[in-house]
């Protein structure tokens, strides 16, 4: 009878050991299987323009090193349309700054209808869309004129200067970066 129970007892533990063995070897393959996702910034520019010109989205004085900083610009040659049309700026991952505009082209004074403006960073998501949300979210130069009540733009001249920009304010970019 001892000895019955020594074996029972012996296969008890072993089968437990097995079992705490394969416990450890599936949480390590579960490490392994992780995958983080690039921290990529996406903007998604949509709007009606009525004048062709070059649209730039900029971000500006981002982190190289203690001594350099570099800049990214995404250059978009639009046309006059009655439909939408849409830019869409992809920052890869390591690129981000507390510095990103919208350039509106200075070849010729000219009239923007924005739809949306959707912007994404690793899993944080964003979609701006109303007066209220563009004031919210963007600061506005002296060269655009703002409807309140609609989405419409109008770049002006100012003392012979034309350079429209909107840039995105700091609680926007906060929003975005934050973990």
């Amino acid at each position: 009878m001892k000895k019955l129970s020594f074996v029972v007892l012996i296969l008890l533990f072993a089968i437990t050991a097995c079992k705490n063995n394969e416990d450890k070897q599936e949480k390590e393959n579960k490490v392994e299987v992780e995958v983080v996702a690039p921290k990529q910034l996406i903007v998604n520019f949509n709007f009606k323009t009525n004048k062709a010109d070059v649209f730039k989205i900029m971000m500006n004085n981002i982190q190289v090193d203690e001594l350099q900083k570099k800049n990214i610009q995404i250059f978009e040659n639009v046309i006059p349309s009655s439909s939408q049309d849409k830019i869409t700026a992809k920052f890869e991952d390591g690129n981000m700054s507390k510095n990103i505009v919208v350039h509106l082209g200075n070849k010729e004074v000219k009239e923007i209808e924005i739809s949306s403006v959707e912007i994404s960073y690793g899993d944080n998501y964003i979609s701006i869309k109303t007066p209220q949300d563009l004031d919210k979210y963007f600061a506005f130069n002296k060269f655009i004129e703002k409807d309140l009540t609609s989405n419409k733009l109008k770049t002006i001249t100012v003392n012979g200067q034309h350079n429209p920009v909107f840039s995105f304010k700091h609680n926007l970019i906060n929003f975005i970066t934050k973990e």
